[in-house]
């Protein structure tokens, strides 16, 4: 278990560069994955007093995290600070249709895009993919879930790592998170079954992870950190996925259900019972199509010089 640990922590160190910033960016990656559940409880804490109804937040305890308590207080405050606009935020998504997550589940090399361009991810920092050991996955438990304690959705298991060194890392350091490795098909699995309750696939980036991907993420509005930020707070948490929701006024039934499964809060009834969609609001998750008993719902592309899909069979 110590080698296990150590290997691990040696491991997550080459990640970063031997310079200052590289150095920085080590100290708050170890403050971020070991003591994420802190972490996240004080990103909610940030902005539940701008939230129409604040989520439960239960604060971890325990000496581990007391010891800690301040300086992730602190690193959180400044990661917030930054959160407003694309061109500083550090930590943020790229939602991903169900075809575009598959494929990072179906990798049996190691992959490096580099940086990807501000219309793959339409932020400044923190938007590299490379993932070594593409096939080493583990799936943890949700934080934003678990923080609201009984009230928090299931399943909880939902948030996928993948590659090294953050999955070797995450299985060696943060037992409370209940990590556990899993094969590319059982992650398939996760992915699908999310998707048809209508969860936001999201690839997650942040300048802590080297600026790269680290974890596959399935988003519920009702528990998730990030979408009550994008969604009430008006972070730029999520990149669109480079499709937007249309709505064929033939099809509609006018039954609402796509308005009440819209995680981004881009979809309103009209005064005759239809639907439109805000602009600049929806960004492709596909929610709302799943959950449609007329398919009346359909994806277009966004301009491509503004926004393009992550999807790995064109960008390798």
């Amino acid at each position: 278990m110590a080698d296990a640990k150590k290997n691990s922590q040696r491991a997550l160190s080459k990640a970063y560069p031997r310079t200052e910033e590289g150095l920085a960016q080590l100290l708050h990656a170890q403050l971020y994955f070991k003591y994420i559940s802190l972490y996240i409880y004080y990103m909610r804490d940030g902005i539940n007093r701008f939230l129409p109804e604040p989520m439960e937040n239960i604060k971890p305890a325990g000496e581990k995290y007391d010891e800690v308590d301040e300086l992730v207080k602190t690193v959180v405050n400044h990661t917030g600070a930054l959160a407003g606009d694309p061109e500083t935020n550090v930590y943020h998504a790229k939602v991903l249709r169900l075809e575009d997550a598959e494929q990072f589940f179906e990798l049996k090399d190691n992959l490096d895009l580099g940086e990807l361009p501000n219309n793959i991810i339409p932020y400044e920092h923190a938007r590299r993919i490379l993932i070594e050991n593409p096939e080493n996955i583990a799936v943890i438990d949700c934080v934003c879930r678990t923080l609201r304690g009984e009230k928090g959705c299931y399943p909880r298991d939902v948030c996928i790592m993948i590659g090294d060194p953050w999955v070797n890392w995450i299985m060696e350091h943060t037992p409370e998170l209940h990590p556990r490795r899993i094969t590319q098909a059982e992650a398939l699995t996760i992915l699908c079954e999310c998707h048809e309750r209508g969860n936001v696939h999201a690839a997650f980036f942040k300048d802590a992870a080297a600026g790269r991907l680290y974890h596959i993420c399935n988003c519920w509005p009702c528990c998730c950190t990030a979408l009550k930020a994008q969604n009430y707070v008006g972070a730029p948490m999520f990149g669109g996925s480079g499709f937007v929701a249309q709505i064929d006024a033939e099809k509609c039934v006018k039954c609402g259900i796509c308005v009440e499964h819209c995680n981004f809060l881009a979809l309103r009834k009209n005064e005759d019972g239809g639907v439109a969609v805000g602009e600049g609001l929806c960004k492709g998750c596909e929610a709302c199509a799943t959950k449609c008993p007329a398919k009346a719902i359909r994806f277009c592309l966004v301009d491509e010089s503004v926004l393009k899909p992550l999807d790995l069979k064109t960008l390798s």
